[in-house]
């Protein structure tokens, strides 16, 4: 039994470690929380960094949203992986953008996996595949990142 119990536990390490993307999500419906998965028509995910106390993030946010319809219409979904310190100034900071996009829930396993893909300037956006694998950044060096340009090249300007 106490056999069976570290096994589950070294796959669910495994799991969360390997596709740190992972399948459970949330999004806001009418301001309130509810559970999502990733759409089956998404081919790759724009990983998006931000923060409620960045303003740079706050600015750009609006640019993104105004994307968002044609971004889905390429197959590419949008997750917000945040900077905040805890999950209600998350959720808050997504309330108040009225962002559209999927949020990663409350996991600092999943969120630090990846928070590891990005660089430390933000906002910032990675693209990944379906199975996680990096395919274009904003981040030109850690400390620097072209969120605009990358999201222009993604909607095709």
């Amino acid at each position: 039994m106490r056999g069976s119990r570290v096994l589950l536990a070294l796959a669910a390490w495994w799991l969360t470690a390997a596709a740190p993307l992972g399948t459970t999500y949330q999004r806001l419906s009418h301001g309130r929380v509810t559970r999502a998965t990733m759409p089956s028509d998404v081919q790759h995910v724009a990983i998006y960094y931000g923060a409620s106390w960045c303003g740079p993030c706050r600015a750009f946010v609006p640019e993104l949203i105004a994307a968002y319809p044609r971004l889905r219409a390429r197959g590419i979904e949008v997750v917000l992986v945040s900077d905040d310190a805890t999950c209600a100034a998350t959720l808050d900071y997504a309330r108040t953008s009225r962002m559209p996009w999927l949020l990663l829930p409350c996991d600092p396993r999943r969120r630090a996996a990846l928070r590891a893909l990005g660089g430390k300037a933000l906002p910032g956006i990675v693209v990944v595949d379906r199975t996680g694998a990096p395919e274009a950044s904003s981040w030109r060096a850690r400390d620097d990142s072209a969120p605009r340009a990358l999201l222009a090249t993604l909607i095709g300007r």
